[in-house]
């Protein structure tokens, strides 16, 4: 009975395993490797929300929304707590479907809350609220590009000139073949 034990433990560990390393290389960016990671725990277990709601954000940064809203909103069923709200507000944010965003992100909590708020906040020109948020989401993910971007334009709004430049940098460092980072470049030489 004991090895019975042991063994379901192992497996469970497995399956642990597999979302954790899926979870860790979304946060290092690398969205198709987590993708591809987090797609086989949903193929063999797909009542975990939290690999849904993983692989949703890493198909929302990959541009796949059709995916990114299949599994978001699977997410969300399974578990329809304040992160799967959070994660569906950032696919609206993404699709610059601002009131759909605004909508999901009541009850939404974590930092995936705080980059949507940010977002919604950028296109609305709200550039020192949505500098506080984004800054609010990097705390929690360092190497996430797009946010460094988007923290730059926030920054370049309120004319914190040296706030911009130092989250352009990052952003070209993170992601230097960006389709954004001819145009960052260019900012970073003149520095306006």
């Amino acid at each position: 009975m004991r090895r019975i034990f042991t063994g379901l433990s192992l497996i469970a560990a497995l399956f642990a395993a597999d979302v954790d390393r899926g979870i860790e290389l979304y946060k290092q960016g690398k969205f198709q490797e987590a993708e591809s990671e987090l797609r086989s725990v949903v193929n063999e277990r797909g009542d975990d929300a939290r690999a849904r709601r993983y692989l949703g954000l890493a198909a929302v940064e990959l541009k796949n929304y059709d995916e990114a809203a299949e599994q978001l909103k699977k997410a969300d069923q399974l578990d329809p707590g304040g992160e799967s709200k959070a994660a569906l507000a950032r696919m609206y944010a993404e699709m610059r479907e601002f009131d759909k965003a605004e909508a999901a992100l009541s009850g939404a909590s974590g930092p995936q809350a705080d980059y949507s708020r940010g977002l919604i906040q950028l296109s609305r020109k709200q550039n020192e609220e949505a500098a506080r948020n984004i800054e609010s989401f990097i705390e929690a993910n360092p190497d996430h590009a797009y946010a460094h971007y988007h923290a730059g334009m926030a920054y370049s709004g309120t004319r914190r000139k040296d706030k911009m430049l130092s989250h352009f940098e990052i952003f070209l460092r993170l992601n230097p073949d960006a389709p954004e980072a001819r145009k960052v470049r260019a900012v970073m030489q003149t520095g306006r």
